[in-house]
């Protein structure tokens, strides 16, 4: 049986948007018991805070889970209401430059000195 052409096109992003979800959401509850194991929350206090390798890698983990969830929303809220090409083009490499810049700094403020 022969389907139409475009037919399951968005299980992908579907899938992404679900797994994304379930990323952050199971990182949430693992930030805030972190975040109740510090007793300050001072300066010292959060640079102990994001010490450790593995918090590192769990919010840049985070980070790039909610880039893809922001993507892949903006990405069908642009295809579906801005008709106009150029623009949608243009609001598309906005939102990359965005969400790009946001986890490269992320990585920066986690792995700076």
């Amino acid at each position: 049986m022969k389907t139409a052409l475009g037919a399951h096109t968005g299980t992908g992003s579907w899938l992404t948007q679900r797994a994304s979800a379930v990323v952050m959401a199971c990182m949430l509850p693992l930030f805030v018991l972190r975040l109740g194991c510090v007793l300050t929350l001072e300066y010292a206090g959060w640079r102990a805070l994001f010490e450790p390798v593995w918090m590192k890698m769990a919010v840049m983990l985070f980070t790039g889970a909610m880039a893809l969830h922001v993507w892949v929303g903006m990405r069908d809220i642009f295809m579906d209401y801005v008709h106009h090409m150029l623009l949608r083009l243009t609001l598309y490499l906005g939102v990359i430059l965005t969400l790009a810049g946001c986890v490269a700094w992320m990585a920066v403020v986690l792995w700076g000195k």
